[in-house]
């Protein structure tokens, strides 16, 4: 009698497992994002290393403010004064192979010239003026810092470095957005997709049409563009770059002594 328990427990396991493996969604399957789970398919950079030999990660947040003077003095005059482009290429466009483009694509060979940091400032300030931020102590800021710590933060931390109150207990654990090769290898298209329809086989959920009922907000197509703008913010300043920051100090601690440049 034991063994033949034994036996029909074995089968009904045995069954149990093919039916889910028959019914259950596979793997590899895509979501509405266009990317299968990212258990299998990790963010791997897609930069030609020909085009932008010398490409690496910043060591440090690009600043927008410092970039906004290397645009002027290097990109200005085809640009204009003012960064202008076309708002769905860009949108299209991670922020890594914007800055192999910059290195060294078509009419651009701005390798030669400016250093890695000054490139990655210099791009993120065309992208942020172009996609659109939010500026530091603004009204705007408060209210979507209020709005992603009451709805995000749970996870991805205040401070989006994935260390939330769950991220212990979520595997894999949730979006580090100050780890650069995890957010420079994303379009903000492709990070609205994951937003809209969250991200197969992680605790990502979809936010499409979610409501905010302490704060009477919609997650609809404007907000979670607004959204997308937000998460990029953790992985740019707008305070002065911390090299050219110490630069002026060294310059203005000369000037006390006396010494000349």
């Amino acid at each position: 009698m034991k063994e033949q328990s034994k036996t029909s427990i074995f089968k009904l396991i045995t069954t149990s497992v093919l039916l889910l493996s028959v019914l259950a969604p596979s793997v590899n399957a895509k979501s509405k994002t266009g990317l299968a789970s990212t258990l299998i398919v990790p963010w791997e950079s897609e930069v030609d290393r020909k085009v932008a030999p010398d490409f690496r990660y910043p060591s440090h947040k690009p600043s927008i403010t410092s970039g906004a003077e290397v645009y002027k003095a290097n990109c200005a005059k085809c640009h204009g004064a003012v960064p202008n482009a076309d708002l769905a290429k860009l949108r299209k466009t991670s922020p890594e192979k914007h800055f192999e483009f910059l290195s060294g694509g078509k009419g651009h060979s701005f390798a030669k010239s400016l250093t890695v940091d000054e490139r990655w400032d210099s791009l993120m300030y065309f992208r942020a003026s172009v996609l659109g931020y939010y500026k530091a102590n603004s009204a705007e800021l408060a209210s979507m810092d209020s709005l992603f710590g009451g709805n995000c933060a749970i996870c991805h931390g205040t401070r989006g470095q994935g260390d939330g109150n769950l991220h212990k207990s979520l595997y894999p654990p949730p979006a580090n957005f100050q780890m650069f090769k995890r957010l420079y290898t994303r379009t903000d298209e492709r990070l609205f997709n994951e937003i809209t329809h969250g991200i197969p086989w992680t605790a990502m959920p979809a936010w499409k049409n979610r409501y905010d009922f302490d704060k009477k907000v919609n997650f609809d197509q404007e907000m979670i563009w607004k959204l997308v703008r937000y998460v990029r913010q953790f992985a740019h300043t707008q305070e002065i770059d911390r090299l050219d920051l110490g630069r002026k100090k060294l310059e203005d601690y000369k000037k006390t002594i006396g010494e000349k440049n």
